[in-house]
């Protein structure tokens, strides 16, 4: 218990800096009539925090743990918006450009790295972050290769400088050369940066300024998409280190020693084809997000009428438009809005509503769409992820 109670003052912390930064997105954007996202004030006000104050020892565990616990839980419930369908249909988008890029990045950074006079095993851990995920790969593979502690920290910040320049700038660039294609844009910032943390805040930037929510959902499944890679890209560079001879003394590495892109693609599709080294490195909370999908499309079945599917995507539309600057009375009118949208739908002109549309039970299609709106909007994008974001400031 008094673990757990070491965490209050850090969460507490950044979730006022989240909230905080939502308010003053709001006011600004009043003011000056132009739209302006609370995802980037979020951060951009935690590293003044950050960098102004001397923050106590006793707010980092809490500052720790929403950037990766309470941001996981974030994802996975944004998970609870998409249909197990919506899933498949965005990944399968994605997942030739993911490819590409993936192989391209653990094929070529190493070799550049090595043009650059830079050590095997810090190409290898730039690969590693740069084309899957951040800082996780950068994790996974360091004691795999016997990195040094100065080859990681080199590594992990360049994560963190380019991949947080991007969360700012990205979104603004992909609506520019891709705003007519949600899906493209999206798959864009899904590739484009770094961490998990960094597409999801980029991704929530992109749906609050452009309105686009279609892009922020194609965003995250592109990065989930490439963080299942992870289960066969450590495997891979693992063994082609291995086989380098790099392992033990930093010899020649994945560029020298006559190791050729041809190895590192045949050693990642070795690890893609072992059932064994997928169910390891697969995340956790990968699998739960997935399985929110599938609870999402169950409930569904279970409790819509042909209506509900749109019903439900109204719900989350509305309630991303209004994201970060609701009020009570504007939820009220949110969930009337949307009580009207699935009568008017669902009802004929000139008919009486049908006995389908009425309250059955515990639940029904109305109180479905809500719950969908709360665990998806409200608690996964507007808190946990808005909380996550503001503690990336913060650190």
């Amino acid at each position: 218990l008094q673990e757990a109670l070491g965490f209050l003052p850090g969460l507490g912390l950044s979730y006022c800096v989240c909230q905080a930064g939502f308010v003053l997105a709001g006011q600004v954007s009043a003011v000056t009539v132009v739209p302006l996202s609370g995802v980037p004030v979020a951060i951009l006000l935690g590293a003044a925090v950050n960098n102004t104050f001397a923050i106590p020892a006793c707010f980092r565990p809490g500052i720790a743990l929403a950037g990766s616990s309470v941001l996981k839980l974030g994802i996975v419930c944004v998970g609870f918006k998409l249909s197990a369908l919506e899933v498949a249909a965005a990944g399968a988008f994605s997942v030739p450009a993911v490819m590409a890029s993936v192989g391209a990045g653990l094929v070529l950074i190493p070799r550049m790295a090595a043009a650059a006079g830079l050590a095997p095993r810090l190409g290898s851990l730039l690969a590693a972050g740069t084309s899957i995920c951040g800082v996780t790969a950068i994790s996974a593979l360091a004691p795999a290769i016997a990195a040094t502690q100065a080859e990681v920290s080199v590594a992990v910040a360049n994560v963190v400088i380019f991949g947080t320049a991007g969360m700012l700038l990205l979104p603004h660039v992909a609506n520019h050369l891709l705003g007519h294609c949600p899906e493209a844009a999206g798959m864009f910032l899904g590739l484009a940066i770094h961490d998990t943390a960094q597409v999801m805040g980029a991704g929530l930037t992109y749906q609050q300024r452009f309105g686009e929510e279609l892009a922020f959902q194609v965003a995250a499944v592109t990065k989930l998409t490439r963080n299942l890679l992870l289960a066969a890209a450590i495997p891979a560079l693992t063994a082609v280190h291995a086989a380098a001879g790099s392992g033990s003394g930093g010899g020649a590495g994945v560029a020298g020693a006559g190791v050729g892109g041809a190895d590192v693609l045949a050693a990642f599709a070795a690890g893609a084809a072992n059932p064994a080294v997928l169910a390891s490195k697969i995340p956790p909370f990968l699998v739960a997000f997935l399985g929110m999908s599938l609870l999402r499309s169950v409930g569904d079945i279970a409790f819509a009428t042909p209506s509900a599917a749109t019903q439900t995507k109204a719900s989350t539309t509305k309630a991303d438009k209004d994201w970060g600057n609701a009020t009570e009375d504007a939820d009220e009118d949110r969930d009337r809005e949307v009580a009207g949208v699935a009568t008017r739908m669902s009802t004929p002109t000139g008919c009486d509503a049908s006995p389908s549309n009425e309250s059955t039970g515990w639940m029904d299609e109305m109180r479905w769409g809500r719950l969908v709106g709360m665990v998806g909007n409200e608690i996964g994008a507007k808190h946990c992820l808005g909380t996550a974001m503001a503690a990336v400031g913060l650190s």
